[in-house]
Order: C-alpha cells, then sequence, then structure tokens
C-alpha cells in the first residue's frame, strides 16, 4: 500500500482513546509497513509483501498425464485415464516415431483454477515442452495420424512449475532454493499464473523441497 501522509498517521493516532493508548494506530501501521524508513522528500514510498512459494514435485516422465494414445485417421479428444500434475508445471507431448506431426492442445486449469490451454506442436519421437503451468489437465485434443495405424502420442509433465501469481518481471524474485542449496533457476515472467513459469536445475524427486521467494 502506498505510505500514510503525515495527516492520515495524526488522524488515526488521536481518532480515539484505545488508539492512544496503544502509541497510535497510524504510527503503528507506518512502523509495520515501513519500519524506520524516513517519508522521502520526493516521490512515494510503497511497502511489498515477500512470499515464499514451496513445492516438493516428482520428477517429470513423459507419460505422467496419459500414456501412449493411438492416433487415427481422424482427429479425436481424450477425456479419460488422465492424471493431473502432482504440482502445478507444464506438461509435454511426445510421438513414438520420426514424422509424427500435428498440433496437441491441452486443456484444463492454472494454480488459481482458471481455465487454461496450450497448444503444442508435436516433433516425431522427440519430447516438447509446452508452455503453460497445469493444475489440472481435463481434455487433450489430438492430430490425425501420419503414418497409418502405428503412430502413438504421449502426454508428460516437465520440470518447469507454475507460479502461483503472475510474475511480470523476473526481478521481483529474490530467492531460489532446491534441497536446501541455491538453485540456478531460470524464470519466464508471464501476465497470468499459468504462464509464469521457474525451470528448475535440480532434479525433482517428490522429497525434496524448492523453495521460491518474491515479491508482490
Amino acid at each position: 500500500m502506498a505510505r500514510l501522509t503525515t495527516l492520515q498517521k495524526t488522524q488515526l493516532d488521536t481518532m480515539n482513546a484505545a488508539s492512544q493508548r496503544a502509541g497510535g494506530l497510524g504510527t503503528r501501521i507506518d512502523a509495520l509497513e515501513f519500519g524506520s524508513a524516513l517519508v522521502p522528500a520526493a516521490g512515494t514510498l510503497t511497502g511489498l509483501r515477500a512470499l515464499k512459494y514451496s513445492t516438493t514435485p516428482a520428477i517429470g516422465t513423459a507419460t505422467y498425464v496419459h500414456a501412449a494414445i493411438a492416433l487415427t485417421d481422424a482427429t479425436q479428444t481424450v477425456t479419460t485415464a488422465i492424471t493431473n500434475p502432482d504440482f502445478p508445471r507444464i506438461v509435454t507431448v511426445k510421438g513414438n516415431a520420426s514424422g509424427v506431426a500435428g498440433n496437441v492442445v491441452i486443456t484444463g486449469t492454472d494454480i488459481n483454477g482458471s481455465a487454461l490451454s496450450d497448444t503444442i506442436a508435436l516433433n516425431g519421437a522427440s519430447e516438447v515442452l509446452g508452455v503453460k503451468a497445469f493444475k489440472t489437465v481435463t481434455s487433450i485434443a489430438l492430430p490425425v495420424e501420419v503414418h497409418a495405424g502405428t503412430d502413438t502420442v504421449s502426454v508428460g509433465v516437465g520440470n518447469k512449475i507454475g507460479f502461483p501469481i503472475a510474475i511480470p518481471n523476473a526481478s521481483t524474485v529474490i530467492a531460489k532454493t532446491f534441497d536446501g542449496s541455491v538453485d540456478s533457476t531460470t524464470v519466464t515472467v508471464g501476465a497470468t499464473a499459468g504462464a509464469s513459469l521457474a525451470a528448475v536445475a535440480g532434479t525433482f524427486n517428490g522429497t525434496k523441497v524448492y523453495e521460491l521467494v518474491f515479491l508482490a
């Protein structure tokens, strides 16, 4: 919040006997928010919150969300046998052979329950990373087959996790640790929580704690 003016502090300090006995409500609010920082002669001093987000994700696998699905000569949308990511994180898609192509559209929700979708282009048998972090996956839209009767696509999770809020500027992230040590995380900024990502350097195993400290 913006810092209280001298007039506002005086009004809160003297508004009643209880405020005066407590040392002045306005003065106490200002001290809690800004400590001993002086009111600047010019400009505005604004208080910020430091938040810590802790997770213990499992290592990502190419079949975590859905095992290999057989492609056909028509597009299809799969809504069953889906396993949601253990923590909000990106999803991946992987074909089973060279030449497998087309877009896979993942639909679900982000860390805050807002609707989310990500379109990921297949690249043969290579695992392709998505760019949005999913808390839930509700449907997987698949392209047509390239090789009749043999193409499959699996959907997994990657090692980029989602932030609980949008991170518009990477400089707001002030600490990144994995298993008690500093981690060389790469932050991807985004206008929404689903598009704000942290690419972790450490290897997840489901028990090691990853922590992000950022300003909000």
